[in-house]
């Protein structure tokens, strides 16, 4: 099986990070979803039935009340109120993500690889949500541009009572930092 260069940060990943494959990272509470945060977010990305923002349309239509866009829960980063800009990493994003990028000194360049979302149940306004993040594969690979490992996760979102209402496969690529010429 190919690993990752000895010595090198990407192999330091690989080593920390490679035995966690099936691990479940993280289990948290999202809150509750609300109307207005739906509404908000269904017209921000023009979605414009009334079922996302009205709730006698959306129980004319069968739901209990305000049902979110489809890609709503897998489109949210952050959940809270944010992070502040002096703790976020280089590439913008917060410490301690969902997704184990490693530790920020091995300066690992982070890009990216594809999304595939199956959505299980409509959300509605009302509804308590719960992440789970599973670490699915952590797997080096040698391109034609170098050395890589593709970390992939499992983030899959469900209600307090633990009905899925949407999983989610990411995957990014992860590279050595450029080196000083």
């Amino acid at each position: 099986m190919f690993t990752p260069e000895p010595g090198t940060p990407l192999a330091e990943y690989y080593a920390q990070n490679q035995p966690r494959t099936g691990a479940v990272l993280t289990r948290r509470s999202l809150g509750t979803l609300d109307a207005v945060t739906i509404g908000r977010y269904a017209l921000t990305i023009g979605a414009t039935d009334p079922v996302h923002y009205d709730a006698a349309a959306a129980r004319s239509a069968g739901y209990a009340d305000v049902v979110a866009p489809p890609n709503m829960l897998a489109a949210i980063v952050e959940w809270g109120i944010g992070t502040p800009e002096a703790q976020l990493q280089p590439d913008g994003t917060p410490v301690g993500g969902d997704i184990p990028l490693g530790d920020g000194d091995l300066g690992l360049r982070v890009m990216g690889a594809g999304e595939e979302m199956e959505l299980a149940s409509p959300v509605t306004a009302g509804t308590e949500v719960v992440l789970e993040a599973t670490l699915e594969a952590v797997t080096p690979k040698q391109t034609r541009s170098g050395t890589c490992v593709f970390v992939t996760t499992i983030n899959t979102f469900m209600s307090a009572e633990g009905a899925v209402l949407n999983r989610n496969r990411r995957t990014v690529v992860l590279r050595n930092p450029l080196q000083e010429s």
